[in-house]
């Protein structure tokens, strides 16, 4: 009876072992399994992340991250009559008419130092109206400025126009009237931004820049800025006083 009972154990033990080598060798799997899901876990969590930030910055509207474009606005002195390219009372007796380059630097000086104290004035009082031709004779942005000068024209807004694009001068062909500024020109006086490109590629803004350069051509016009008053050419930037009294010998006065 011990034999048997013997063998019984024997076998019992063998199971045993069996089964713990068994177990043994399954327990590692189970770790590495459950390892790999953490990583799968971390993966699918950081992808989403990646994704997510992406899609944020893909949509982030252009204007948030670029420099605005900065320019300065300028108008007429208010109550003056404005009629396309001529400032003043249509019956005003004597007439100005005024040659210039946007880009010119002394039309500038002009604009600032002579045109106020006309403006407030000979203007003002009627005696006189201004004219203005361009001869855009400086470089690309000249004709470029008056484009934008005549697209202005077509809102009624010409002299305003004429008024900001002194204010936003800078160095010839620098980029100060380069397409953004003139657009931001235009926004800051309120016009119509989408007829202003529209007027300021159109044909008819090239066609009238060419000819206003030919009849400065025809009138013997060679420099900038140059007034013709009654005839008489005046070149330069001349004192207040000089172009008053050429106004008042004008008028008959």
């Amino acid at each position: 009876m011990s034999v048997p009972h013997a063998a019984g154990t024997r076998r019992e033990r063998r199971l045993a072992e069996r089964a713990a080598r068994h177990d043994a060798r399954r327990r590692p799997q189970r770790r590495r399994t459950i390892g790999l899901g953490w990583l799968t876990a971390f993966a699918l969590v950081a992808g989403v992340l990646v994704v997510a930030i992406a899609v944020l910055l893909g949509s982030r509207p252009v204007g948030s991250i670029s420099d605005p474009v900065s320019v300065t606005s300028a108008r007429v002195p208010v109550g003056l009559p404005t009629n396309g390219f001529a400032l003043g009372r249509a019956d005003a007796p004597v007439t100005i008419d005024l040659y210039e380059d946007f880009q010119c630097p002394a039309c500038e000086s002009w604009s600032r130092n002579v045109f106020p104290k006309l403006a407030s004035n000979e203007l003002a009082s009627g005696s006189v109206r201004i004219v203005f031709h361009d001869m855009a004779f400086l470089g690309q942005e000249s004709v470029d400025a008056g484009r934008a000068a005549y697209a202005a024209l077509q809102q009624g807004r010409f002299w305003d126009m004429w008024a900001t694009l002194y204010a936003n001068q800078g160095r010839e062909n620098s980029g100060a009237f380069s397409r953004d500024r003139l657009i931001a020109m235009a926004g800051q006086l309120g016009l119509d931004i989408t007829r202003f490109e529209a007027d300021m590629d159109s044909g008819s803004a090239r066609a009238a820049i060419e000819e206003s350069r030919a009849g400065a051509g025809r009138a013997g016009i060679s420099s900038t800025p140059t007034l013709v008053i009654d005839g008489q050419a005046f070149a330069g930037v001349l004192p207040y006083t000089e172009i008053a009294d050429a106004i008042a010998a004008a008028s008959g006065r």
